[in-house]
Parts: structure tokens; sequence; C-alpha cells
């Protein structure tokens, strides 16, 4: 599936529809609780807990799907968070934030950061981490610098092929415009639904290559070498280390953009997403080996 922008007759409903479609297919992972929430703050938010067995709800992961700020839901990205919360051993917490070109900046921003407070004051956990994939990245490293602004930082970040560069610079960029999953018209595109009318060349919360990272917590990276992405994450990671950042990163250079959540899944697929949940599990849980002794959910 090559994502392209409006043309031809497709809207972006559309677009969406047929992406969000695709994406949904994926096999859903039955052994586990799923409870789906309402999110409340300035907006209504859906959300959908993810329960692995023995869960506690200390820690929380807080995940934001992918989608280039235009698609995706908690549909699309259920089988992936399911997958998530089993190899992690962490209750996991999708988040159903709001889309451009109908929402744009800051509207999906406002809420994957209402979520975070969402689950901080319900559910009460000491230990948050956020993750996402592709755009869902870009929001969990925001939100994350927000949170930390804010005197409340979280306690890791797990990041699946982010989506960081407006600018679309880096010779990824070039080389595989073409060809794969993304293309460079479609997030062109995107990056503009998502700026929306407003310029927002001076914020480094919706252009992340400004931003300073000092004060992110333990992060993990997750590139793929055929992705026209590649080398703004690679970039991140250098970035973030020379910012003080403890930073873990895996380079799967064989694979394309978003090979962890494609229905069918894969062999890379599913060891993608271990490492991730590894890293992820020994920020959050106090020996690395599991969730703390709160009581599980009933």
């Amino acid at each position: 599936m090559a994502l392209r922008p409006p043309s031809d007759g497709l809207s972006a409903v559309q677009i969406r529809e047929a992406a969000n479609a695709f994406l949904a297919k994926g096999v859903r992972p039955d052994a586990i609780r799923v409870r789906d929430i309402e999110i409340t703050g300035a907006e209504r938010i859906a959300g959908r807990l993810f329960l692995p067995p023995n869960a506690s709800l200390d820690p929380v992961i807080v995940f934001f799907h992918g989608g280039a700020f235009v698609f995706g839901d908690l549909e699309t990205h259920d089988a992936l968070c399911r997958r998530l919360a089993i190899a992690s051993g962490v209750t996991v917490a999708s988040v159903d934030y709001r889309l451009a070109p109908e929402h744009p900046y800051p509207a999906a921003l406002e809420d994957t950061a209402a979520a975070v407070a969402w689950v901080r004051s319900t559910l009460k956990p000491k230990r948050v981490g956020l993750a996402g994939d592709s755009a869902g990245a870009q929001l969990a490293v925001a939100t994350a610098l927000a949170c930390a602004a804010k005197g409340s930082p979280v306690q890791a970040l797990g990041l699946l092929y982010p989506c960081l560069d407006p600018s679309r610079t880096g010779a990824s960029q070039e080389r595989f415009s073409e060809g794969h999953m993304l293309t460079g018209a479609f997030l062109d595109w995107a990056w503009s639904a998502y700026r929306g009318e407003g310029d927002r060349s001076g914020d480094p919360l919706f252009d992340l290559t400004r931003a300073e990272l000092s004060s992110l917590p333990p992060t993990a990276v997750l590139t793929a070498g055929h992705d026209p992405l590649r080398d703004e994450g690679l970039s991140f990671v250098e970035r973030a280390r020379a910012a003080g950042v403890e930073v873990s990163a895996e380079h799967f250079g064989d694979m394309i953009h978003g090979f962890v959540g494609l229905p069918g899944g894969s062999r890379r697929g599913d060891e993608a997403l271990a490492w991730l949940s590894d890293a992820l599990r020994r920020s959050l849980t106090v020996d690395g080996s599991g969730p703390s002794d709160r009581p599980e959910v009933g």
C-alpha cells in the first residue's frame, strides 16, 4: 500500500477510511483484557486499556498511534497495542487523538497531553511511559517535553520509526520517496495538513528538529533502513545522546516504514517489538523484570 495525497477525486476522509481499513486487519491476540475508556479533559477523547495477565496499573504505557497525523485510530493499532502489552507485561493505554486536516496543530498534542494527565489522575501510576509509531512517536516526544516543562516528567519513551522533520531533509527522504509505503508527496501533504494555517517555524513542539532534548527520559528508538524517515530518526538519536539523554537505539536495516504493525505480522516485526518492549519495561519497572506489586486490575 503506497500512501499518496488527496487527488483524482479522493478526499482526505476517503484516504483515511482506506488506510484505516487496511491497518485494522492485524491479528489481535486474545490473551489480554481490553477496556474502552473515555478520557476527559478540554475534549472528550476515546481511549482503550490493554491489560496483560497479572497486570497492575503501575506502570502504564500511554500509546499514540501513527498515521501521519491524518489517519489511524484505536482499531488500526489495536493489535499492536495488544502485542506491546503482552510483550512488556505492562498496561497500555491507547489514545484516539484528533486528526488533521480537520483539527490541525496543536489539537493532537493537546489531546495527548490531556490523556497523560487523565492517566495520572485516574489510574494513579507512579511511573508513566509514552510510546508511539511514526507520527505517534512525534507526539510522544512532544508530549514528554511538554510534561517535563510543567514539572511532571514521564519515566520512559519508546519510538518506532519517528516522523520528526516537517522540512523532510535527509538523504533517506529523497532515496525512499517512491516505491515504499510512505511517499514524499504524501508526507508533504500530511505535514501541511498538520501545520494548518499558522506559522509553526519557531515552535519546537511542532518541529522537533528545533527542540532542546535534555529533559527527555530514558528513550528507546527503533529505525528502519528502507524508510524515508530513517535519517531523521538516526539524527534524533545523535541529538538526544549529545543532550545527555539515555538512549537505546536499534536499526532494522532491511525493513520498511511501519513494518512492526503491518497486518499479517512478520518475524522481524516481532523481534522489533520485543526489543522495544524490553527497553520500556527496563525503564519503567523497579528491577527491570515486571510491574510493581500494586494490586491486579479486576
